[in-house]
């Protein structure tokens, strides 16, 4: 027998004895949670939780006690039971029509506290209560932050003030028609409509024409304050709805699924947004309505010294296209003949200007038919390649004489054939231009009856279409500008086909666009300034921005042509004599006199130029008659400009029984013009009267000079339409 005198382990006085049947049951969740429940503090409070809130859902005597306390906590005390106007826990309360009348007793929350859900009640009232703790407990932290959110929301607020504002410049009309058709009524449009954001942008500012003339003349600092002034701008804060990447959204709900209301609204939109055009696209998926613009050419273009020296003289930079691609008039290829439609101030001169710019600062001869007889005087006037007509028979001196050249050239191509493939290597290229081509052609029809001529056609006008078919290959070409396109320009089918590179700027009848681009849909270009669209060929049109060059600049480009075309006919001389064998003249080989209108400076009533010196019939330098009218005998012309020599009494008198009388005297011409004789004398001192002549010592002019001198300048000192 074996005695055990080991002490046993005591056992803890509170220790659980587990039995190892029952091992499992102890490590339980369910059973650890049911104890935690019912021994520990914690517990016994959860417990009683459970237990008034069960008395609360089914015992309506414990809830209307302990409803007002948990109001009270969680979103607001009320001792009523919520009627049909009410806010609830989780949703607001309902719009109450205002319209509505009450029953007796019926209450209806009036203010936004009393909308607000529940849960936003409950946590404003636990905020506030944690923010007066805060400044309690951490004061210094607390007041900082309170001053930086207040900064925060005032600047929130100014913003949101200006995008307002900014929404409105920008979509309010479309705000306020598309509201009633999507059914939005008061919504706030910045929920519904999105606009690029506000940016400060430079807006150019207008500088008066006869500011810039005075700063022109300055000496030394002239040009570059004028180049200033013209670059002048000042920041401007707008939505930049005219940048090519903007873009415009209209939401809409998920349940709109009309599409003719989508398809107003976005009519409506293309219609009423400013800067268009506008492209509407419907995104489905997106629930919006989105507007962008359509790829377009740059706002602005300028021809320059890169631009004049990039280009030959037969490839014409007329203007840009989308993304900044120079479109050229290829004189050389099958469109050596163009054709411009714009109405006044749409950019018809620009593109004059720049043609002859170009072309003559390449070394071209032109040709001007100027009926406005003030168009491009200033520019290119006393220009040696220039030739400047304003009067009929100086346009049907021009045709004549670039009908005989070209006959000259074909006659040399004919027995040199290899000339054609190159004839610009062998001849100056020239080019006629033709300004108000509507006017030209009905004064030359009036003008061939009125000295009783007979036949359908007048002979300049038969000349130009022959010009028309065969000056392509002697390197010569037309350019003619209009107001409309329409039979008075092309004559006939014919001279329309000839004329293959077409340009059309501004508004377009819907006739002339018919003329310009047959079986083609019009295209609603731009009301733009510049804007124009380009045709090349019968079928490739696209819109362009059209360059444009400052009158100084484009006299400067062509005066410098002279030298090259100078240089490079003495080239073409050496050519043709050895391939001839004899010298011939590769430029101008006409060289008939000028012929100008009284109203332009520097010609003699027998056609010569002023200056002796002036080759191949170019305008001479400007002579301006000025004096004091019938003040004195004295009255004539300054010493140091060019002597128009008087009319003798019977040259006078024939002058007078003319269809175009003259007006002698001035108090005779002050009384035409029905002005004061103080304001015509004034008129006339600051602004010269072109086509001013003499009878006896006496100022004389007519009624059409003194007409046109009105209508330019009917203020004394108004500058001329040419000048600005």
């Amino acid at each position: 027998m074996v005695i055990n005198l080991a002490k046993p382990t005591p056992t803890p006085k509170h220790s659980p004895t587990v039995h190892p049947e029952h091992a499992d049951h102890a490590q339980s969740p369910a059973v650890a949670a049911l104890t935690w429940l019912f021994t520990t503090t914690g517990g016994h409070w959860l417990l009683l939780g459970i237990v008034l809130g069960s008395l609360a859902l089914f015992w309506p005597p414990a809830r209307l006690v302990l409803g007002p306390i948990w109001r009270l906590l969680t979103g607001g005390l009320v001792f009523e039971r919520p009627g049909p106007w009410d806010s609830t826990w989780l949703y607001r309360a309902p719009d109450r029509p205002e319209a509505r009348p009450n029953f007796r007793g019926e209450r209806f929350p009036r203010t936004r506290w009393g909308r607000m859900p529940g849960y936003q009640r409950m946590a404003v009232r636990w905020a506030a209560a944690g923010y007066l703790w805060a400044v309690v407990a951490y004061p210094t932290i607390t007041l900082s932050a309170t001053a930086a959110g207040f900064v925060a929301l005032v600047v929130h607020r100014v913003v949101r003030v200006v995008q307002d504002w900014g929404l409105r410049r920008a979509a309010g009309l479309l705000a306020a028609g598309a509201a009633g058709l999507l059914g939005y009524g008061d919504r706030d449009p910045a929920t519904w409509i999105a606009v690029p954001r506000l940016r400060w942008t430079l807006l150019p500012v207008a500088v008066a024409p006869r500011l810039l003339r005075t700063v022109r003349r300055l000496p030394r600092i002239g040009d570059r304050l004028e180049h200033v002034l013209g670059a002048l701008a000042v920041p401007v804060l707008r939505v930049p709805l005219d940048a090519d990447n903007a873009t415009v959204r209209v939401k809409l709900d998920a349940e709109l699924t009309n599409k003719a209301v989508i398809q107003e609204v976005a009519d409506l939109a293309r219609a009423r947004l400013p800067e268009g055009p506008w492209e509407a696209s419907h995104r489905h998926r997106e629930l919006v309505i989105e507007l962008t613009h359509p790829k377009r050419p740059p706002a602005q273009v300028w021809y320059d010294a890169a631009a004049n020296q990039a280009y030959p003289v037969d490839a014409v930079p007329i203007g840009q296209s989308v993304g900044g691609q120079w479109e050229v008039l290829p004189l050389k290829a099958l469109t050596p003949h163009c054709v411009v439609s714009a109405s006044t101030g749409w950019g018809k001169t620009t593109v004059a200007n720049v043609y002859v710019a170009h072309t003559a600062g390449n070394g071209a001869r032109l040709l001007l038919n100027d009926p406005k007889r003030i168009g491009y005087l200033r520019a290119f006037g006393g220009l040696p390649n220039i030739s400047i007509k304003t009067t009929v028979e100086g346009w049907v001196q021009h045709v004549d004489e670039f009908n005989r050249e070209m006959q000259r050239r074909y006659e040399i191509i004919e027995r040199h054939p290899e000339i054609a493939d190159n004839p610009e290597d062998y001849f100056q290229p020239w080019c006629m231009l033709t300004d108000e081509r509507g006017s030209f052609v009905s004064e030359i029809r009036s003008w061939w009856k009125e000295n009783g001529e007979k036949g359908t056609v007048a002979p300049p006008l038969r000349q130009e279409k022959l010009n028309l078919w065969q000056a392509r290959a002697a390197a010569m070409y037309l350019i003619d500008l209009a107001q409309q396109a329409n039979l008075d320009v092309f004559l006939d089918s014919d001279g329309r086909d000839q004329r293959m590179a077409r340009i059309a700027a501004g508004p377009q009848t819907r006739s002339s666009w018919m003329m310009l681009f047959p079986g083609i849909a019009k295209i609603r270009n731009l009301s733009k300034k510049g804007r124009a669209v380009l045709g090349i060929g019968p079928d490739d049109i696209k819109e362009v921005q059209l360059a444009q060059v400052s009158a100084e600049d484009a006299r400067a480009f062509a005066a410098a042509g002279a030298a090259i075309a100078e240089k490079e006919n003495k080239k073409r001389e050496q050519r043709l004599a050895a391939l001839m064998g004899t010298s011939v003249p590769g430029g101008s080989s006409v060289g008939l006199p000028g012929q100008t209108s009284r109203s332009v400076p520097g010609q003699r009533r027998d056609g010569q130029t002023a200056d002796a010196d002036a080759e191949n019939g170019s305008a001479a330098p400007f002579s301006i008659i000025s004096g004091e009218g019938d003040k004195s005998a004295g009255d004539g012309p300054a010493a140091n400009l060019s002597v128009v020599p008087e009319n003798s009494a019977d040259e006078a008198m024939s002058m007078t029984d003319s269809a175009d009388p003259l007006i002698v005297g001035l108090q005779n011409a002050a009384n035409v013009l029905e002005m004061n004789l103080g304001a015509f004398e004034k008129g006339r001192k600051r602004r010269p009267i072109p086509g001013e002549t003499r009878r006896g010592t006496q100022p004389a002019w007519t009624v059409r000079d003194l007409q046109e001198w009105r209508s330019q300048a009917p203020r004394a000192g108004r500058p001329a339409v040419g000048d600005e």
